[in-house]
């Protein structure tokens, strides 16, 4: 139910079957929100994240309690390959091996214990990859978080154009489901040219939850999408009634292009200054940019009224030509992204056509 939990998480269960064995569980997905300045390199993209151990009998309880269903996969590992899995898993746990640099897409908490594996087996793992056009990297997280159209929201409006490239199949692999699907149909090579093994030697349902804890539906109403075209809808009424007046609705337009502005601010500051993957080029800068902060201002000052006319010119002839390209543009854009930028056409056409009423009746 968290936003955290719809792409699911993997980590290594190591088990001594012994009356006095261990059984503990190494998880990549261990963070500090406490670490100094955390929200700030979150941000920018310089999140560390960190090798835990924990029992895994206490592991499995946070997943229970949340009835999240959990597969264990049993890997077909000889007891020599075990052992150098788990040394490998004990010495990256060290503390000054554990904390690594997060990539949500590249290297993550599904990346790195596949990575473990396969070092483990000498690089001898084999995967069946599925015939045909893979998913992009965009279409493949739709699937993993479509449930909460907020969350695609702010996801294709802060990622650009790299999220729209077909994925390799190990790049899929980023999401933990497709790191299970991969590691079921996968295969080791004992030695080349010999018969392989199945890497998954059984597969095991621990906890199978009777109603699976999911998203809370979105209503309509509180969609994206909705809200964006009752946005357009309350514009299109404002700019009604300025054409009829003749006059600008400075205030109106002061919070309206103080709201773009400022979300230009964040797509900027990720294309420009963060270090997140597939932030740039990110074409949605066209109609949301900074530059809109400057317009709420500029619309104000009289001296400034030829400035703020040739920007809206700009503008309008700019978004009508991105408009016209949209499907053809190589990044994929949120449904809801295509009424927010007509907002902006029709007020800059508003304020054309008001600005022209105006001349001729002088």
């Amino acid at each position: 139910t968290e936003v955290y939990e719809l792409f699911g998480h993997t980590a290594l269960r190591v088990r001594e079957l012994s009356p006095r064995g261990f059984d503990c569980v190494f998880n990549y997905g261990m963070f500090d929100f406490d670490a100094p300045a955390f929200v700030w390199r979150f941000t920018k993209g310089e999140t560390d994240y960190c090798l835990g151990v924990n029992d895994f009998p206490d592991f499995l309880l946070n997943y229970v309690v949340r009835e999240s269903r959990v597969d264990e996969q049993i890997l077909n590992l000889t007891p020599e390959e075990s052992w150098a899995l788990f040394e490998a898993l004990k010495k990256n746990a060290l503390p000054e091996n554990r904390v690594y640099r997060y990539n949500f897409l590249f290297d993550n908490c599904a990346t790195r214990p596949r990575d473990m594996v396969e070092a483990a087996l000498g690089n001898r793992v084999r995967y069946y990859e599925p015939e045909g056009t893979l998913p992009t990297f965009r279409e493949e997280i739709d699937r993993y978080a479509g449930a909460c159209p907020w969350l695609i929201f702010g996801i294709d409006l802060a990622l650009g154009a790299g999220l729209d490239r077909p994925m390799s199949y190990r790049e899929q692999m980023f999401g933990p489901e497709m790191l299970k699907e991969a590691f079921a149909g996968a295969s080791i090579q004992a030695v080349p040219d010999s018969a392989s093994i199945p890497l998954v030697k059984r597969t095991v349902a621990l906890y199978e939850p009777v109603v699976p804890a999911k998203p809370s539906e979105t209503p309509f109403w509180l969609t994206p999408l909705f809200v964006a075209w009752l946005l357009f809808a309350l514009v299109v009424a404002v700019s009604g009634y300025d054409m009829v007046k003749r006059r600008y609705s400075r205030i109106f337009d002061t919070v309206l292009f103080s709201i773009y502005g400022l979300g230009g601010l964040v797509v900027f500051f990720l294309m420009f200054v963060s270090v997140h993957p597939a932030t740039y080029p990110n074409y949605s800068a066209f109609w949301l940019h900074p530059f809109w902060l400057l317009i709420a201002v500029f619309i104000w000052f009289k001296s400034l009224k030829s400035v703020v006319k040739y920007y809206h010119f700009a503008n309008f002839a700019g978004l009508l030509v991105f408009v016209a390209l949209w499907t053809r543009i190589p990044q994929a854009f949120n449904a809801a992204f295509l009424p927010l930028v007509l907002v902006l056409v029709i007020r800059s056409f508003t304020y054309l056509w008001v600005s022209w009423r105006l001349k001729k009746t002088a």
